[in-house]
């Protein structure tokens, strides 16, 4: 899998085609396949039973309607949930996926029905064994040279790297940060070029601090490292990161980036 040098930036499908079905279902998935993406970017939680789930939230109100933490629940019951409950395409005028029978899709299920799709896949959860048991889903379905791994808990993509140092990871957190410090303090000449990642996974900002930019482009590629921006949803900025030369882009609307691209005659 190559993360640099590329023609094109990476059509990264957050949690699926998440604009036009319920976010980390089995259609968002597969609809975001059908348009043609290079990635599904999907979140990783565990059951009370240590099932990997692709669930973002650590509760289930926002999406299903339901109370209670996704980690206080066995697979067996949140199989009981109606995924689509929640997901509204015209601001709670229409909810037309409520008792479909969408279900909470487990990292299993997912590898089986798309075997040849990559996954970018986020640990969600602060338990320490969560790396131990993606790894070993991972594996099961012999998927580590289609999937990059990360998470927003350093310490999680550091034990993740320990059990599978082949497997592409992103930078964690404080990786990021001691990157943009040395930016813009100018002394990223001082920066290892041996990093243990392969992939910035950022926002354009991050509050009052712009992250991504020509200099943080090119100073991320001189070291062999990717840069995914995350979420964007609107063309002019879709635009903007293209011209920048980024390596891939998180969206909610993978068609909208699709045409910018094919617009752009880089498909």
């Amino acid at each position: 899998m190559k993360l640099v040098g590329l023609t094109r930036p990476y059509i990264m499908a957050h949690r699926g085609d998440s604009a036009s079905a319920p976010e980390n279902t089995l259609l968002s998935m597969k609809r975001a396949i059908e348009i043609g993406v290079d990635f599904i970017e999907t979140d990783v939680r565990l059951s009370r039973d240590d099932e990997p789930i692709l669930f973002h939230d650590d509760t289930l109100e926002r999406t299903t309607g339901e109370k209670g933490a996704i980690r206080d629940k066995s697979l067996e019951e949140l199989k009981q949930i109606d995924l689509g409950y929640g997901f509204t395409p015209d601001g709670g005028v229409t909810y037309p996926y409520r008792g479909k029978g969408m279900t909470v899709v487990t990292l299993r299920e997912a590898f089986e029905a798309f075997p040849d799709v990559n996954f970018n896949l986020d640990m969600k959860d602060r338990e320490t064994h969560v790396p131990d048991v993606l790894a070993s889903v991972i594996e099961e379905y012999d998927r580590a040279d289609r999937v990059i791994v990360g998470s927003f808990h350093d310490h999680q993509t550091y034990r993740f790297r320990k059990i599978m140092p082949a497997v592409m990871t992103s930078a964690y957190p404080a990786e990021v940060t001691r990157f943009v410090f040395a930016l813009k303090m100018r002394v990223i000449r001082f920066y290892a070029r041996n990093c243990k990642f392969e992939a910035f996974q950022v926002p354009i900002k991050y509050g009052m601090i712009r992250v991504v930019d020509s200099r943080f482009v090119k100073a991320a590629h001189e070291r062999g490292i990717a840069v995914h921006v995350w979420t964007v949803n609107e063309p002019d900025v879709m635009h903007q990161l293209i011209d920048l030369g980024v390596d891939g882009i998180f969206t909610d609307r993978p068609a909208l980036l699709r045409d910018v691209l094919t617009n752009r005659g880089m498909l």
